[in-house]
């Protein structure tokens, strides 16, 4: 299923969406005004000053401006998108009764089709940009033989194909000719064996040597030792028999070829073997009888001594599609480099996507050490610094990022976008001024999205998608008005973009999932539920994709993550739409994934509290819809203690869903009769909630139900002094304060 469809699907289901309950404990609240004050260190030098200046004047609505370019501009983002959203106005109710009651609330819709709607039209106050649509041989000569170039290790030792990845660091041994091994030989050894053979000053850094069969071999020397050896074969040879006669078969290459493509190279690095091939011309044509096949021909063999550079450009090549493999090599670079900024910053992005973000950091941290004026470097460090919930850092790191003398535009528009990311994890002022970063990054990015550079093209179109799926989540996660119309139309250029870059590249496959998993978080989040299939779908057809052309397990778990996240919104979008069935198969479904892989990403702070919600959603099915709180119970056993812990705000953990699940458990703990485990849960959900209102993440009335479920819970357990005071506490923060309790 394309993107196309689904973008119809939730722009026409927009109406039919309903929001979830919740809390989340505030873990490092303290830091945001450090934050706060590093968002307004804005300098007047740069561009962007202008928007980070507009922080320090809230206004009463969050405006998103996509530039218009001037005439003749290129730009990929043709309209002029305008986002202007009155905060709604929320008048509590005073409550009349007093009785336990579970935070989230259910759609007053029944479950709806999966048809899809007609398509909802622009909105009045809150306007999404447009989507601009476009109309669219010669004989092979013997190979050398093998007492002349072998590999310095016993043959019978070489490891097979599949276990090269995991013992990499045990398989490294040059390649030696006629004697002399790079890296290891010296002059003197190369003059004393091979001097009859000598075609040149024996003091200069090249010597030439002739051997029989061979075209020409020269000695390329760094110091007195030798540093490579490259051999001019007489006549083009068949690669395979070049790989058969060096013993090369169980040693995976690498590709490399020049800017203009014109010259290829088979590398091996465990061998310290470039394999130069010969163009078309020097190709032959092979035949088994029925098919015929060309054969690529070896013109030139280069021997090195083992280094660190082919290393590092065979982990770059498998970086998309084997993770695993990418690891080990660059691993390999630091142990023969150890000061080697790049291997550690790609180690930092690939343990980064798998979860392990302590290591990530901690990579990170040394490639800036090694490198600090590299922006790359400091803003990738920025980015593990933010998903360990080191925001105050974190917002400092992307800071410099802008101050660094030549940063690029590109660089600067990222940087912008991980600033508004976190932005949107602070209070609610500071999180509505994260849309302004966000709108900045656009601008920029827009227009670099048609640059004639394959990179900047492809890293400006992912900002622009990284910052329609960010404003789309912070307008539903906000207090807006026109929401339900507005979030759809900014995932849908979401996708319109996503998919105009994987039809140029297909290695950005991975953005569609990005853009199905956002598009379902939001939806938990809107006023009417839409029906989450289509989305799920689409999630699952990416991730099948993914694992048919990544078939590296841990490259795929970083896809099967996003898809148990994608089960975890539907649960709770199904739950909202009061279809319990399909909440609780979607609740199992996202289990089945993320249980395992949980494991894996227990470095992040906020996977912890990820199960525990996943286990609370499908407890809160049972208790709700079919009013069976001894079945919640057996599902919140398991989530109470991952709930308990603290957790920092994060993109999952967010306000208004954690300290609620707690208070809306200790409903079904207190019908089980469990009275003290109930008490303590709610106990614990206040505390958390009354941590984000003091945080400014929620408004006080977010603490009305607990409240009144303390002050229910004391009343009947005879404590009327605690049962009072928690009435009066109710009361006062829904604004009813006058009116008595029945």
């Amino acid at each position: 299923m394309r993107g196309g469809n689904l973008k119809k699907s939730l722009a026409s289901g927009a109406s039919r969406l309903a929001l979830t309950g919740g809390a989340s404990r505030i873990a490092e609240v303290a830091a945001w005004p450090a934050i706060v004050a590093a968002l307004l260190m804005a300098s007047t030098s740069y561009a962007e000053s202008d928007v980070l200046g507009t922080l320090e004047a809230p206004e009463q609505s969050a405006i998103v401006e996509v530039a218009q370019k001037p005439k003749g501009e290129r730009s990929i983002l043709v309209a002029k998108g305008t986002i202007g959203a009155e905060p709604a106005k929320t008048v509590a109710k005073p409550r009349a009764r007093r009785r336990l009651e579970p935070i989230s609330k259910l759609s007053e819709y029944e479950p709806e089709l999966a048809e899809p709607m007609a398509a909802a039209g622009t909105p009045e106050r809150i306007a999404a940009p447009a989507v601009e649509t476009e109309a669219a041989v010669e004989p092979v000569s013997e190979p050398i033989a093998e007492a002349e170039i072998e590999p310095s290790f016993d043959a019978a030792e070489e490891p097979a194909e599949e276990q090269i990845v995991a013992e990499t660091s045990s398989a490294l041994e040059a390649v030696t000719f006629h004697g002399i091994t790079p890296g290891i030989s010296t002059r003197s050894e190369v003059l004393s064996d091979w001097n009859d053979a000598l075609k040149a000053d024996s003091s200069a850094e090249t010597l030439n040597f002739q051997f029989d069969g061979l075209k020409g071999v020269n000695v390329n020397f760094a110091g007195e030792r030798v540093k490579s050896i490259t051999i001019t074969l007489e006549k083009p040879t068949p690669i395979i028999e070049m790989i058969t006669s060096m013993q090369l078969e169980g040693v995976r290459p690498v590709i490399v070829s020049d800017d203009a493509k014109t010259r290829f190279t088979q590398a091996y690095p465990e061998r310290g073997v470039v394999l130069t091939l010969s163009d078309t011309a020097g190709m032959v044509l092979a035949t088994d009888g029925e098919s015929t096949n060309v054969q690529e021909q070896v013109s030139e063999v280069q021997l090195e001594s083992i280094s660190s550079k082919l290393f590092l450009l065979r982990a770059q090549e498998s970086a998309k599609s084997n993770l695993s493999q990418s690891i080990v090599d660059l691993e390999q670079v630091v142990t023969l480099e150890r000061k080697s900024p790049g291997a550690k910053h790609l180690l930092s992005c690939h343990n980064l996507a798998i979860g392990r973000a302590v290591t990530a950091e901690r990579y990170a941290a040394e490639a800036v050490e090694i490198d600090p004026k590299n922006p790359e470097f400091r803003l990738q460090w920025a980015k593990c610094l933010g998903k360990l919930a080191r925001y105050d850092r974190a917002v400092a790191e992307a800071r410099k990022v802008l101050d660094l003398p030549g940063v690029e535009s590109l660089q600067r528009a990222e940087a912008l976008e991980e600033m508004g990311q976190l932005a949107a994890l602070g209070s609610a002022e500071v999180a509505e001024r994260s849309i302004q970063l966000h709108s900045k990054a656009i601008e920029i990015a827009d227009g670099l999205a048609n640059s004639d550079d394959v990179a900047t093209r492809h890293a400006s179109q992912c900002v622009l998608i990284d910052a329609h799926l960010a404003i789309a989540t912070q307008i539903a996660q906000g207090n807006f008005q026109d929401k339900n119309q507005a979030v759809p139309q900014w995932i849908e250029r979401a996708s319109a973009l996503t998919e105009a870059l994987i039809d140029e590249d297909a290695k950005f496959l991975p953005q569609r999932l990005q853009v199905a998993v956002s598009a379902l978080a939001a939806a938990t989040n809107l006023a009417k539920p839409i029906n989450p299939k289509l989305w799920v779908e689409e999630a699952e057809e990416t991730v099948k994709l993914l694992q048919e052309e990544r078939p590296d397990v841990l490259t795929c778990s970083q896809y099967d993550w996003q898809l148990g996240l994608a089960y975890l919104h539907a649960a709770d979008i199904e739950h909202l739409r009061s279809d319990a069935a399909s909440a609780k198969k979607f609740g199992k479904l996202a289990e089945a994934k993320l249980s395992e892989l949980s494991r894996q990403r227990d470095e992040l702070p906020d996977t912890g509290y990820t199960m525990g919600r996943l286990y609370f959603q499908i407890g809160a099915v049972y208790a709700v819809h079919e009013e069976d709180h001894t079945s919640a119970c057996k599902w919140y056993d398991q989530a109470v203690d991952l709930l308990l812990n603290p957790v920092p705000v994060t993109t999952l953990a967010v306000p208004q869903q954690h300290g609620d699940a707690l208070v809306s458990m200790g409903v079904s703990y207190w019908r089980t009769n469990d009275r003290d485990r109930a008490v303590e849960l709610t106990l614990a959900g206040v505390e958390l909630i009354e941590e984000a209102v003091d945080g400014g993440l929620l408004g006080s009335t977010s603490l009305s139900v607990p409240y009144e479920n303390l002050s229910a819970m004391y009343q009947a357990l005879g404590k009327s002094e605690p049962a009072a005071r928690y009435q009066v506490l109710a009361r006062k923060v829904s604004g009813s304060l006058s009116d008595s309790p029945q």
